[in-house]
């Protein structure tokens, strides 16, 4: 006759290991628990690619270069341009002071940079939304992706011909190279095959 085990709990049977299944009785009122569905494969959550991860953090550093470099460029050449604010202001009733024609050449980079980093909500969204294989994030940074190509490359154009006041040339161009780089790659491994399985597998 099997022993009852003494640390078992008493509304679960235990049938201890080289004896037969006990036959006693449930308690009252207990019932056995429904055995769990089957797990189809497809259920469960899809492994992101490492395509997918890199091309969101492509774009977020896109969007960075944007929003934080391109304007701290401008602080490389803050004398000059503390300079020509002076120069300019000298025909005004009320000529700027050179203090206040440094406060305003420091403040003017902040300004862009926040105008800049409005324009890029969209982008951050979308390489987020991105990681978990949503496909309408894909479609949206590739449409941002003309405008972005086309912002590079005036820049670097701009950069060449020296058109940007008080930034070495060198300097634009180099950054035109790595932002346009940026979303060169973003835009390749968001459509590599790795990622567009894991696109069309993710959860909607």
């Amino acid at each position: 006759m099997p022993e009852p085990d003494p640390f078992a709990s008493p509304f679960h049977q235990v049938d201890l290991p080289g004896q037969g299944r006990a036959d006693a009785p449930l308690p009252p009122g207990f019932q056995l628990p429904a055995p769990m569905p089957p797990v189809d494969q497809h259920d469960f959550a899809p492994r992101r690619p490492v395509t997918t991860t890199v091309a969101s953090w492509c774009w977020i550093a896109a969007a960075a270069l944007v929003v934080l470099a391109l304007p701290g460029l401008f602080y490389t050449g803050m004398d000059g341009l503390t300079d020509d604010l002076v120069r300019d202001s000298e025909a005004q009733a009320d000529p700027m002071t050179r203090g206040e024609a440094e406060l305003v050449a420091r403040f003017t980079p902040i300004l862009f940079a926040l105008l800049f980093a409005v324009l890029s909500v969209p982008f951050l969204i979308a390489a987020a939304k991105l990681r978990a294989g949503r496909n309408w994030a894909r479609i949206t940074l590739t449409v941002l992706a003309l405008p972005s190509a086309a912002f590079g490359l005036v820049a670097m154009l701009v950069s060449t011909a020296d058109g940007m006041p008080h930034v070495h040339w060198l300097v634009g161009v180099v950054w035109s190279w790595v932002f346009l780089g940026a979303c060169a790659l973003g835009f390749v491994a968001m459509y590599l095959p790795a990622s567009n399985t894991y696109t069309r597998s993710a959860p909607r």
